[in-house]
């Protein structure tokens, strides 16, 4: 019955828009405005994901080996590391090479180091997790091997990004909840003003025998076109201020990740539709159930 009549509510619904177009345009703008911001929100929040992961990617442990230590046992506990459940790469840094990066940081203060006899830096292994989460775990395993003169991960660090991560994830679910709920009050206020402006029309229609939901349909419509069509067009406000912002971002810290891939950023355009969709749905069944009686 509901399909056999969709016509006439899509109808109803686009002569609602021509009949409100002031109205409607209000409810369009504003809606647009909010999931502009909720789009800035995921935007940034993806972009922000990509540099979490890109500092998880750089905790690494690394493994300090006593002076003494033979070739054989080298090699060994290079492949006892490697088969340690969790642990991506094992690199060994012999102490010449640790004194030259240490000597590259220095730059012009590298002097310093002209009057000691010899290389005080000891070799080690920099080992990468495959899991950041598991790092503590994987160091508190590998210090009990043989050979090792100390386990250093970055302890504090380590522990302050995981809960950073973990609080901007929680932060960030509440503020796009609390968005969403602000898009659902905009669209069910529009819609029971329009309600309001018809009262008399509606009432006829109930008296001339039309059902709730016969009365119904034609609005919660209009409340979906207007979440759509403000998602569409949040979506091509955002996509062309977004390049315009990463390219000035890019030009001034060329050394910092963001997403430039369009296909990445299709993932953004589908929540704002499927919000758009959502948000009119809601938002209209709200309004038109609460002033449409049984």
């Amino acid at each position: 019955m509901i399909f056999e009549n969709m016509g006439f509510y899509l109808r109803e619904a686009l002569l609602s828009f021509k009949r409100n177009s002031l109205m409607c345009i209000a409810a369009v703008i504003s809606i647009t405005t909010v999931f502009i911001i909720i789009g800035i929100f995921l935007l940034i929040s993806l972009n922000f994901n990509l540099f979490l992961k890109n500092l998880e990617s750089q905790l690494e442990i690394i493994v300090y080996l006593k002076d003494n230590i033979s070739t054989v046992d080298l090699n060994n506990l290079k492949n006892s590391l490697t088969s340690v459940e969790g642990v991506k790469e094992v690199k060994y840094v012999s102490k010449e090479e640790a004194l030259q990066r240490l000597l590259g940081d220095l730059g012009d203060q590298k002097d310093i180091f002209s009057v000691l006899e010899e290389n005080p830096l000891p070799a080690s292994f920099e080992i990468r997790v495959s899991n950041p989460k598991m790092i503590e775990q994987i160091a508190g395993h590998v210090e009990k091997y043989k050979n090792i003169e100390e386990v250093e991960y970055g302890r504090g660090i380590a522990e302050r990004l995981m809960n950073f991560t973990n609080i901007f994830r929680v932060a960030g679910i509440s503020i796009l909840m609390m968005l969403i709920f602000a898009s659902i009050l905009i669209i069910s206020n529009i819609i029971k003003i329009t309600v309001y402006a018809r009262r008399e029309e509606i009432e006829i229609m109930s008296l001339v025998g039309a059902t709730r939901w016969f009365i119904k349909w034609p609005f919660i419509l209009e409340g979906f076109l207007q979440g759509i069509i403000s998602a569409i067009l949040s979506i091509l406000i955002l996509y062309k201020i977004y390049f315009v912002v990463i390219e000035k971002i890019h030009q001034t810290t060329p050394f910092l990740p963001v997403i430039w891939d369009k296909k990445e950023l299709v993932f953004i355009g589908l929540v704002l539709i499927a919000l758009g969709s959502l948000v009119g749905f809601l938002g209209s069944m709200f309004s038109v159930g609460k002033y449409i009686s049984e």
